[in-house]
């Protein structure tokens, strides 16, 4: 009888003790914060972020695509310029169309973003360059040729990695 009472007992302790574990371990997971889907605050974050996210990469993109040097001539073409004033107005260009896009480095990644002010920058230099390729009293024309010539002359463009590395950003992120 002592036996049966001992192995009752040993039992019910056992049982107890299997019981306590899978209410302390329940009360963990419930009392933990939500990171799935289903949780009603991470889903509105999602609802707001994720259009800005998608917002912020297509201006990025088409900041890149404007900054290239043949959609900023064929934009910005002017016979009458002289290539002083046509050099200074690509760069202003630029420049305006970049800080106009500034806050959209919030939404991308550290890497991409360095990318895109390298493009910019290169886009520039490259402009600069050809500038001083041609004479004070050049035509804007001139400038054209020389520009094009630079920039058809480099096997892969500032812009097009920075390209890239934005959309393989999105393909990752979405």
């Amino acid at each position: 009888m002592e036996l049966l009472v001992y192995d009752l007992v040993k039992t019910i302790l056992t049982i107890g003790l299997l019981f306590f574990s899978c209410f302390i371990l329940l009360r963990v997971y419930m009392n933990r914060p939500q990171q799935s889907s289903g949780n009603p605050i991470v889903m509105e974050e999602h609802k707001i972020i994720l259009p800005l996210r998608l917002q912020a990469y297509e201006r990025i993109i088409l900041f890149l695509e404007r900054i290239t040097p043949n959609n900023l001539i064929m934009r910005l073409n002017r016979p009458e310029l002289s290539a002083v004033q046509f050099q200074l107005l690509l760069i202003k260009t630029i420049r305006e169309e970049f800080e106009y896009n500034l806050s959209q480095q919030l939404y991308i990644s550290s890497r991409a973003w360095e990318l895109v002010k390298n493009a910019k920058e290169e886009t520039i230099s490259m402009i600069n360059q050809a500038s001083s390729k041609v004479s004070e009293s050049a035509t804007s024309a001139e400038l054209i040729r020389v520009l094009f010539e630079q920039y058809l002359g480099k096997e892969k463009q500032p812009v097009d990695i920075a390209l890239d590395e934005v959309k393989m950003e999105i393909q990752k992120s979405f």
